[in-house]
């Protein structure tokens, strides 16, 4: 219990909970202004999840209406008639309602309308708005919320305490914070190793199972300390600034697959707390094993990322492997909780707890080593045989600081590292590649089939019209005679045509796609992208846009254009083009949506587009920025060697510029050579890729209203087409230029923050809430460097767009983020030359009143 005591003395004299604290504050405040500042467009927003289902009523009222002119109903198409009437009063009444934002009104209302649209299926209505699974999910929903007395709440944009904690939980307690977690505290045993301090608790009589197992459990106190924080803080904002109701009951959807289930808020978020300790349990002992095996902090925080990151990736990829024995699938903590229907998300925990236990044994059990990743070694041979230079001027301190990055062989070992994740992406690349390929193919045999038995249907159809005839002759009805003598061979003809023809469609793709016939192929998805668009429905057939957006349907249309023009191989994914404009009732779907229409492919050109369009570049970015130090802040601490340098012939300013310079030189020719190498295997074991392939670009309102815009327009907005080479020759340029930012950033930081930790920690703050007060700028954002971070939305012009500001372009990217790293370079020079005058000064004036 002592030993526990010193672990947790320890960890509050590091501070590093206030971080946790400042963290959590910024995680829950950022959700809940999120929230707020959506507030008002809640009606808005409601309005948009009614409108499917007005548009197709009022459809559906339309076409009964004509054939009730033309006397072409039947007895059961009348009845059908009066159902689409009694859902248009529901409707009409509904919009009333949330006109008058009456929200706890809206429960009831639904379950009217959900009601007359299962009277109309009754009569073999069709309502596609809502049918199947998602009406099953809807009436479910509404049964919960009336059993519960509970108004209407914004599911995406809640304000309700125990809603706003929901969506805390699902940011702050995810794989992302047990990462932060491990930053922050990964280093425990390893940093004692380090400064010798772990040599002192071996020489007590404490046995070494005691020490280890202490060890950890001061990591499952930090974790326990984590959430209680974001339970506390997520309860505690929105009570203050948003709704004060204490509600813990609302329903929460569960699904996986076709099965589903709604559970309250409060078991939802039982599962997210205990299955995050579960998880962050089993990451900890897998690095308190790999502490007790290595002396470096670096190579246990770079060896667990590889680690995690390659079953992390393999993992997600491979659904077999979504076990709950597997322990890399147990970190994908908001998809086990939102998708493991009943009891059986428990065995998540349980089997993550087992893998902890086991871990822990091992590392028990293991004898201590004080190995080096990669053969690193304490003993360090002499540069040049022990013959030394005077050290003057920038240049000789840029050779001192090489030296120094050299010497501590962390540059070596980050450089195998990401060579091996970039060999390794290409092949888990090249897996989803296939993967949505066979996917794909199997989605077309599927309509292949689907639509054989709807011309089977058809022809049956059309060979009964003339029994059907004879029965309405019998029966003396006229409107029925007509029905049958005029319109029915004229609809079932035209709708075999139409079934025809997209059967034709599908045949001619997949044949096309077999003989490598591109050109043919683009004008297979061409001709469905021009089906969505509702250019071949016929009279006897009701389209509308439904959740996609215009952009989408003429941008997934001109996609296939530029792709037969430039004649380039494809990328087999969906036909369509998922854009910011879609309307999705729901995040599941929207989701899906833009996982089947995903384009991957590892090719040496997509494999870059992938990693810039995914944030993979910040793996790279952020590791060589550790590599190349925290400037001045490296130099202090414990063993502060900034005093040996202080005691030299060199002015400081000068180390300060060798010190920026290495790490410029050292990490840019790291990060163009990864991605050169990431190019060569790609190019080697696949292809080089299509420097025309076309790469969608938003237009920003002021673009497409310019005086010779050239690009295309859609209802929501405009757009063109960019290659994929200049997408990826101007993701590299940002991804240099980004580099240098944080570079001069964090040396300039090290001059006043004494600790390499905290000075990475306040670029990250820095840089958090440089970002999001980015978006708030308006017509000013490009000029804040911080708007240039998310470069794949750069590329795309994707922020322009929603900024409405041409301004935020790569171009200007590059010139802002090196201007303001020049810029930092120069305060920081000024602040050390300030600094050595009035040192100078001081001695002066000591000297003159001896």
């Amino acid at each position: 219990m002592g030993l526990l005591k010193f672990e947790l003395k320890k960890i509050f004299r590091q501070k590093k909970l206030i971080w946790l604290l400042v963290v959590v504050l910024l995680g829950v405040g950022f959700v809940f202004n999120q929230n707020f500042s959506k507030k008002e467009a809640m009606q808005e927003r409601y309005s948009e999840v009614i409108r499917p289902y007005s548009e197709e009523v009022d459809g559906l009222y339309n076409f009964y209406k004509d054939g009730e002119l033309k006397d072409r109903l039947d007895e059961e198409m009348k009845q059908q008639q009066v159902h689409v009437i009694e859902m248009g009063t529901i409707i009409f009444r509904w919009k009333g309602i949330v006109h008058s934002e009456k929200w706890d009104e809206i429960p009831s209302i639904e379950q009217e309308f959900l009601k007359s649209v299962e009277a109309f299926e009754e009569v073999e209505g069709g309502f596609s708005s809502l049918y199947g699974l998602e009406r099953e999910k809807a009436i479910q929903k509404n049964e919960w919320l009336l059993a519960h007395d509970l108004p209407y709440v914004d599911d995406e944009f809640p304000l309700a305490p125990a809603l706003v904690l929901k969506q805390s939980t699902d940011i702050l307690l995810s794989a992302g914070a047990i990462v932060f977690l491990v930053l922050f505290f990964g280093n425990a045993l390893t940093a004692e190793k380090e400064q010798q301090t772990w040599l002192t608790l071996k020489t007590q009589p404490i046995p070494r199972r005691q020490r280890i197992l202490m060890k950890f459990a001061g990591k499952l106190f930090v974790i326990l300390v984590f959430i209680l924080l974001v339970a506390c803080i997520g309860l505690l904002i929105p009570y203050l600034f948003g709704e004060q109701a204490w509600r813990f009951d609302y329903p929460q959807l569960v699904q996986s697959g076709e099965v589903f289930s709604f559970i309250s808020t409060s078991a939802y978020l039982a599962r997210s707390f205990v299955l995050f300790f579960a998880a962050g349990a089993l990451v900890f002992s897998f690095i308190i094993l790999l502490s007790t095996q290595l002396k470096s902090s670096f190579s246990v925080l770079v060896l667990t990322g590889f680690v995690g990151s390659v079953g992390y990736s393999m993992t997600l990829m491979n659904e077999s492997l979504h076990v709950f024995w597997n322990p890399f699938y147990v970190l994908n903590i908001p998809e086990i909780v939102a998708e493991t229907v009943g009891g059986s998300f428990w065995v998540f925990p349980a089997g993550a707890i087992v893998w902890s236990v086991l871990i822990l044994a091992i590392a028990i059990a293991l004898p201590e080593g004080e190995r080096g990743l990669l053969g690193a070694s304490d003993v360090k041979k002499p540069f040049n045989n022990g013959k030394t230079l005077h050290v003057w001027g920038v240049r000789n301190s840029s050779l001192f600081e090489w030296r120094k990055v050299k010497r501590q062989g962390l540059l070596r070992q980050s450089a195998v590292v990401l060579v091996l994740f970039a060999m390794i992406g290409f092949f888990l690349l090249g897996q989803i590649s296939q993967k949505k390929e066979v996917e794909y193919f199997a989605g077309v045999d599927e309509s292949i089939a689907m639509y054989k038995n709807f011309m089977l249907d058809s022809e049956q159809r059309l060979a009964s019209i003339d029994e059907d005839l004879k029965e309405a002759e019998k029966s003396g009805d006229e409107a029925l005679i007509r029905y049958y003598k005029e319109d029915a061979p004229k609809q079932w003809q035209m709708m075999m045509a139409y079934y025809g023809d997209i059967l034709a469609n599908y045949e001619m793709g997949k044949q096309a796609y077999e003989k490598g016939d591109w050109q043919s192929f683009y004008r297979y998805q061409l001709f469905n992208n021009r089906e969505e668009n509702g250019e071949f429905h016929n009279e006897y057939m009701s389209w509308r846009i439904g959740p996609r957006s215009y952009v989408l349907l003429e941008a997934s249309k001109a996609e296939k254009e530029w792709l037969m023009k430039h004649n380039v191989q494809p990328i087999i994914s969906g036909d369509e083009i998922p854009t910011m404009y879609e309307s999705w009732p729901d995040k599941e779907m929207k989701k899906w949506h833009i996982e089947k229409n995903r384009k991957v492919d590892n090719s040496g050109l997509f494999s870059l587009h992938f990693y810039f369009d995914n944030y993979v570049y910040f793996i790279p970015v952020l590791l060589l920025l550790v590599v190349t130090g925290a400037g001045f802040a490296g130099e202090k601490g414990k063993r502060p060697t900034i005093q040996t340098l202080q005691t030299q012939p060199v002015m400081m300013r000068s180390i300060f510029f060798g010190k920026v310079i290495t790490g410029v030189l050292v990490g840019v020719s790291g990060l163009v050579g990864i991605f050169a190498f990431v190019l060569l295997v790609s190019t080697l074991f696949n292809r080089f890729g299509d420097w025309y392939y076309p790469i969608f670009h938003y237009n920003s309102k002021k673009v497409v209203e310019a005086e010779g815009y050239t690009g295309m327009r859609a209802l929501e907005g405009g757009f063109d087409f960019m290659p994929l080479g200049d997408y990826v020759l101007s993701g590299v340029a940002l991804t240099v230029c980004i580099f240098l930012f944080l570079i001069a950033l964090v040396h300039l930081l090290g001059i006043f923050i004494p600790r390499a930790f905290v000075v990475y920690g306040f670029a990250g703050l820095i840089c958090g809430f440089g970002y999001i007060l980015s978006d708030k700028l308006g017509d000013y954002a490009q000029f804040s460097p911080f708007t240039y971070l998310d470069i794949g939305r750069i590329i795309n012009g994707e922020v322009s767009t929603v900024l409405n500001n041409p301004g935020v372009s790569v171009l200007n990217g590059c010139l802002m983020l090196v201007g303001v790293s020049v810029l930092l370079v120069g305060v920081g020079y000024g602040v050390l030359h300030l600094r050595s005058r009035y040192r100078v000064r001081k001695k002066k004036e000591i000297l003159a009143t001896l």
